[in-house]
């Protein structure tokens, strides 16, 4: 899901140097600027769900710049699951192993 909404990492790579750099943005932009403002109102307002508690733990550890990417990326790889499997949304539920 991320190379399709752009949040994959661009490498410049050449001999012996593998340079990793930001993300290549090469994705659907308007996806990933709802993903994006999804993201930011789920840290800001509404109620606590396992997405968000997840997300305040990487942005304990990480910071908030690259929690925020994490959720993006999170929030569409839960969305692609639930398009495939056809299921709704449980917010209070735990996500299931794959």
């Amino acid at each position: 899901m991320g190379p399709w909404v752009g949040l994959t990492p661009s490498r410049n790579q050449s001999g012996e140097r593998d340079v990793s750099g930001g993300f290549t943005k090469v994705g659907d932009v308007s996806l990933r600027r709802a993903l994006c403002q999804a993201a930011n109102v789920m840290m800001n307002r509404g109620r606590s769900t396992w997405l968000r508690t997840w997300g305040a733990q990487v942005a304990l550890r990480r910071g908030r710049k690259s929690a925020m990417v994490a959720r993006e990326f999170r929030t569409a790889d839960v969305l692609h699951r639930l398009w495939v499997d056809g299921t709704d949304f449980m917010p209070d539920a735990a996500p299931r192993a794959t």
